[in-house]
């Protein structure tokens, strides 16, 4: 493992914890980037730890589906929540 995996494993870490801990403070969409994150935390994690490469090929095209599907997932609730606002 490289410096550089490790610090974004940290990264996606921190700001999974992030996202939770404030969520309730500040908005529940929150608790969808934070799982996000955890979510990029373990993809980064078995990438490191398997002989597999989860960036290319068709796990490649799951990554990117699944963030596609997370960031429709919480432009639709910011939507809805700046609605219920006004």
């Amino acid at each position: 493992m490289e410096i550089k995996d490790i610090m974004y494993l940290v990264l996606w870490a921190g700001l999974g914890a992030y996202c939770f801990f404030y969520a309730h403070r500040l908005s529940p969409i929150l608790y969808i980037l934070g799982g996000f994150f955890v979510f990029m935390f373990a993809w980064y994690l078995i990438n490191d730890l398997l002989p597999v490469n989860l960036f290319d090929g068709t796990y490649n095209i799951v990554f990117r589906i699944i963030c596609a599907v997370f960031l429709g997932v919480a432009i639709l609730a910011y939507v809805i929540a700046k609605r219920k606002s006004r």
